[in-house]
């Protein structure tokens, strides 16, 4: 049975999974409790050219019939839709933390940029207007995609067709937004309550947790968001949460285990000083928004410490640039040694003589900077960005060394790339592959495996076990690994739901 498009039918309390399964991007899912809906998360598909199609795909409620949306965090997969979700009809409330709401337009703005250039872009080379494909095609044609997505070849393109959003719908989508701190109740709309937890992913990360009634029914779900990792620079950790019916936790590192973070930092010593002793350039792809900010911390630390060479540093990401003001401005999400060094005013997230390239020509320039170097730049799956035309420079360049240190999502070209593959195709055209090619999972904002299941380890210890834990935002092998695991060592209910699927909450 599907859910009415119009308010007014009641379904009891129902969870509908509309991204963030079968893969790790997407993120949102639809709550209705009786006539009230809430949407949490309204995140792009990122990855290959059939994922990425997706987006296309109409909502599948009618926007207009929505009460609220809640957002875990900035990151694209989590946020990037909103802007199409407010153009096509929603004009509620968008509640966020508030650090979130500060990145989350800077993401916003950024995407509606990409888009509304990389679409002129088309048009300048395809003349002839398009002929739209109606609704019902779209449709038709995009069911298969969770399956045909893993199958397309990896590229990387800059350019689309038309732009799902502008900067006036940014605009809008903005003026609907509202910021909240963390661990406050929210009343949401008639009958449900958040609660936003540190999830100590990046700034503003939350967990979200929900208290839905419909009637003479309560019933509890908790939202794992993007969880963050323990120990690490910046952020605190994320919140244990003791108690929910339904849980959704994501599965993106469910079947890896992270190296430990001395292991992590000595080989980026290595690439740097091999860098160094080569005169390369180290290309390291990067998240503007978390990755990036920590990664600064450690450079900054490693060379204080004297254990690598003082390289100059490119870091070639204007969003970059404006996610560390926002952090710098929000000094109370830090960790207690951030905070401490903050106070005593030696700033963790500035690596000395650090160049941001803000301008086009200032990051092509890049490529005649005398060598050794460092570049870091955006997007960190290879998806698009700065980082392409970097690619096209240095990926010949045996002297150069790509450098992942973050997850690369299946069917990206950076998973292509880290897998071993021989070129890259970059804008239809083939380029070979001569440089280096390194990993390093240390540096990873996500729980790895054992953090996941130790997160999850509290609602048992706390006797809150859920009745369902819903294994979501992870590819196939990793979200069915992980929930093999909930079952035999946690010894909860774990289940891998369908794209569309509705589940009624009983």
């Amino acid at each position: 049975m599907g859910i009415l498009d119009t308010k007014g039918a009641a379904v009891g309390i129902e969870i509908q999974f509309l991204g963030a399964v079968g893969t790790v991007t997407g993120s949102q899912f639809l709550v209705t409790a009786g006539d009230h809906r809430v949407l949490v998360d309204c995140g792009m598909f990122q990855g290959s050219p059939d994922e990425i199609a997706r987006n296309r795909i109409p909502f599948g409620f009618t926007p207009g019939s929505l009460d609220a949306v809640l957002v875990t965090h900035a990151h694209l997969d989590h946020c990037g839709r909103l802007p199409a979700l407010v153009k096509a009809g929603f004009s509620g409330p968008i509640h966020v933390t508030t650090a979130s709401a500060d990145l989350i337009e800077i993401v916003l703005r950024d995407s509606a940029k990409l888009q509304e250039e990389f679409a002129a872009r088309w048009k300048r080379r395809h003349p002839e207007p398009e002929v739209p494909d109606s609704e019902e095609e779209m449709v038709e044609t995009t069911h298969d995609l969770p399956a045909r997505m893993r199958e397309a070849k990896p590229a990387a393109r800059a350019e689309t067709r038309e732009a799902l959003y502008t900067a006036a719908d940014v605009d809008q989508t903005m003026s609907q937004m509202h910021g909240v701190a963390y661990d406050t109740a929210l009343d949401v709309t008639e009958g449900i309550r958040a609660t936003f937890r540190d999830a100590g992913h990046i700034l503003g990360s939350a967990i979200i947790e929900l208290e839905v009634r419909d009637g003479q029914d309560l019933r509890t779900i908790v939202f794992s968001g993007d969880l963050g990792r323990t120990d690490t620079p910046i952020l605190r950790d994320p919140t244990p949460v003791t108690h929910a019916e339904y849980v959704l936790v994501e599965s993106t590192y469910g079947n890896r285990e992270h190296a430990p973070h001395e292991q992590a930092t000595a080989e980026l010593v290595q690439a740097i000083t091999e860098t160094a002793k080569d005169r390369g350039v180290l290309l390291v792809p990067s998240f503007a928004i978390g990755r990036t900010q920590e990664l600064v911390w450690v450079l900054d630390e490693l060379l204080r410490d004297g254990r690598i060479p003082h390289l100059p540093l490119f870091l070639d990401s204007p969003m970059a640039s404006r996610a560390s003001d926002v952090y710098a401005r929000h000094p109370e999400a830090f960790d207690e040694e951030t905070a401490k060094l903050t106070g005593a005013g030696d700033s963790p997230l500035v690596y000395p003589g650090e160049v941001y390239t803000n301008s086009v020509d200032q990051s092509k320039s890049i490529r005649t900077q005398p060598r050794p170097i460092m570049v870091v730049a955006s997007s960190g799956m290879l998806t698009g960005g700065r980082i392409i035309h970097h690619l096209k420079d240095f990926l010949p360049d045996p002297a150069c060394t790509l450098l992942f240190i973050g997850y690369q999502g299946e069917g990206t070209l950076g998973r292509h790339l880290q897998e071993g593959g021989t070129s890259a195709r970059i804008d239809g055209q083939e380029v070979p592959v001569r440089c280096r090619v390194r990993s390093i999972s240390g540096f990873s904002a996500h729980a790895d495996e054992h953090e996941l299941a130790a997160w999850l380890s509290h609602f048992a210890s706390a006797g809150g076990q859920p009745k369902r834990v819903f294994v979501v935002h992870g590819d196939p092998d990793a979200a069915e690994a992980f929930a093999e695991r909930i079952r035999s060592e946690l010894h909860m209910d774990a289940y891998l739901p369908k794209y569309e699927e509705q589940v009624q909450l009983a």
